[in-house]
């Protein structure tokens, strides 16, 4: 009988990443709004993308449209009616809008990542001009990065490895309810978690998060503490690593 290699489960990587001639990084960075990206379809040289554009009020929102239709490398934008989905997406934003973008796939680093064998596992949230990928993988640590420095080269793209994980076999990542946070409750208490803040014994000091991410300990612990409060909320049993 032929024999199967046993696996543990698929190796989680969590990335955040910028490169040039990208209309979502580049809108993202310029304006205050967020890009929620998923449903790609590609038609060769043209993709499709569902979006969800989202901001903290609807004049930001229509700007963020604005941009989006006057991008040289967007060919055409369509709002979704409110309520097209059977099922609800959380999102981060007091005000959000669905949008189907038809664009140019060659500017994109979707395929050269799924074509190294990364599956996307969630929305690709597009901020303050970066894009935070989740992706599973069945290639090795060492494999991973050779494969990320090979998308690195073709795309001359800045791809930062926010953490790497395996994941078990019987056990699911936690979903967060986000849209209950606010953009930046949501990026402190992610890039927290990433760095090991929540684990025992302590990978991180919330000083040095602090520093990380530029604001004081006392923010850091604020941000924190909002986003604890919703989750413990939560039937009283979340888990936060």
């Amino acid at each position: 009988m032929p024999k199967f290699e046993q696996f543990d489960g698929a190796l989680h990587v969590s990335i955040d990443l910028r490169y040039p001639d990208c209309w979502e990084i580049e809108i993202t960075e310029r304006l205050d709004v967020g890009i929620l990206g998923y449903g790609i379809y590609s038609t060769g040289s043209e993709v499709a993308t569902l979006f969800t554009i989202y901001a903290d009020d609807h004049e930001s929102i229509t700007e963020g449209i604005e941009a989006i239709r006057a991008s040289e490398n967007v060919h055409s934008v369509s709002q979704m009616a409110s309520g097209f989905r059977q099922t609800s997406i959380p999102k981060p934003g007091n005000a959000t809008r669905e949008l189907l973008v038809v664009h140019d796939g060659r500017k994109q680093i979707s395929q050269p990542l799924t074509s190294r064998g990364f599956v996307c596992t969630g929305p690709i949230d597009i901020r303050g001009g970066r894009e935070y990928w989740s992706l599973a993988t069945n290639h090795d640590r060492e494999t991973v990065r050779v494969k990320l420095d090979e998308v690195r080269e073709q795309m001359s793209a800045e791809i930062n490895v926010r953490s790497m994980k395996q994941q078990s076999l019987g056990t699911a990542p936690t979903t967060l309810p986000v849209d209950q946070f606010t953009k930046r409750q949501l990026e402190v208490f992610q890039f927290a978690r990433e760095q090991g803040y929540y684990e025992y014994p302590k990978e991180t000091t919330a000083g040095e998060l602090a520093d990380e991410l530029e604001i004081t300990t006392s923010t850091l612990h604020e941000h924190l503490h909002k986003v604890e409060a919703v989750l413990l909320g939560r039937n009283g049993l979340t888990r936060l690593a």
